[in-house]
C-alpha cells in the first residue's frame, strides 16, 4: 500500500504558461514529504473532452471565468493504485479533486475491522465535509486504480467557493449526496436482517449507475470479493457464496470485472424475501 507524505512549506502560489504548478500549501507544525508521481496538464490537456471530471457534480454550471480560476489554482498530479491520500484523524490541510480514477473511503474500528463506506467518482471533491468544516477526516481515502486528481490549499479552496455561487451551491449538492448515501448505507446495515438481502441490495444501488444493454443492467464493479464484504460489513467468503447462489438463480451474470442484473426484478425479491 503507498502512504502519502507531503511536505509543507509556504511560498506564493505560481502559474507557468501550458501548465499549473503551485506551491501554495499551508504550513503545519510537522513536515511530510510528498513520494508519489506527479503529472503535469497543459491547457489542451485541461481542455479535452475525455476528462471524465467534467461530468462530476462540483463542476456543473461551472462558468468559464470560474474554471480557468480553478485550474490556475490547482496542481496536477497523478497517483499509483492503493495510494493512501489522507486517514482518520489528519487534518484537511489539502484539498483533492477527483479528475480521473476511483477512490474508496473507509473507516476502521479499534479491533482492525475496515467498512467501506463509499467510493468517489471523478469530479468529486474528496473528503468535502471535513474540507468545508476545519474539523479532522473522519475517513481514510485510498485509490482504487491509478488515478489524477487537482490538489489545492484548503483555504485557498474555500477562498474560491466564496467567490463564485455555482461552486458553493455544487459543493452543497455533493454534500447533500453523500447524506443520502450515508443513510442508505446505515439502513442497510442496521436495518437488513442476513447477508444476502445485503448483498442484493447493494446490487440493486448499483444498479442506479449501471449501463443497460440487451442482456441487463451492467455494473462495472472494481472491488474483490473481500472488499464488497467490507462495503457491507459482511467476510468475503459470504460475498462468494451469494453470488454462486444469484448466478444459480439466474439473477446476475459475471463478465470479468463486470456484472450484468440480468433479471432486476427477480433481484429486488430475492433482497425482500432473503431479509
Amino acid at each position: 500500500m503507498n502512504t502519502l507524505h507531503l511536505i509543507h512549506r509556504q511560498t506564493a502560489p505560481r502559474f507557468q504558461r501550458g501548465r499549473f504548478e503551485v506551491n501554495c500549501f499551508e504550513q503545519d507544525t510537522q513536515d511530510y514529504k510528498e513520494e508519489f508521481p506527479k503529472q503535469s496538464l497543459t491547457q489542451l490537456e485541461w481542455d479535452c473532452a475525455r476528462w471524465p471530471y467534467k461530468a462530476g457534480e462540483f463542476f456543473k454550471g461551472l462558468p468559464e471565468e470560474a474554471m480557468r480560476e480553478f485550474q490556475s489554482l490547482a496542481a496536477p498530479l497523478s497517483t499509483q493504485e492503493a495510494t493512501v491520500l489522507f486517514t482518520e484523524q489528519q487534518q484537511p490541510t489539502n484539498v483533492y479533486c477527483l479528475l480521473e480514477g476511483r477512490v474508496k473511503f473507509s473507516i476502521n474500528s479499534l479491533d482492525g475491522k475496515r467498512l467501506i463506506v463509499g467510493i468517489a467518482n471523478p469530479g468529486e471533491i474528496l473528503g468535502l465535509n471535513s474540507v468545508v468544516s476545519g474539523e479532522r477526516f473522519g475517513i481514510n481515502a485510498e485509490t482504487l486504480f491509478p488515478c489524477v486528481m487537482a490538489r489545492f490549499n484548503r483555504q485557498c479552496f474555500l477562498d474560491f467557493l466564496s467567490h463564485h455561487a455555482v461552486a458553493y451551491r455544487n459543493v452543497a449538492r455533493q454534500l447533500s449526496q453523500e447524506l443520502k448515501r450515508n443513510r442508505e448505507q446505515s439502513r442497510m446495515l442496521g436495518l437488513t436482517m442476513t447477508a444476502p438481502a445485503k448483498l442484493a441490495l447493494l446490487l440493486v444501488e448499483w444498479c442506479a449507475e449501471g449501463q443497460q444493454t440487451e442482456h441487463g443492467i451492467r455494473i462495472q464493479c472494481s472491488l474483490t470479493h473481500g472488499e464488497i464484504g467490507e462495503h457491507i460489513g459482511v467476510s468475503r467468503e459470504t460475498i462468494t457464496r451469494t453470488l454462486q447462489d444469484l448466478r444459480k438463480r439466474e439473477l446476475v451474470e459475471q463478465h470479468g470485472a463486470a456484472l450484468v442484473v440480468s433479471n432486476f426484478r427477480g433481484l429486488e425479491i430475492y433482497a425482500g424475501a432473503a431479509c
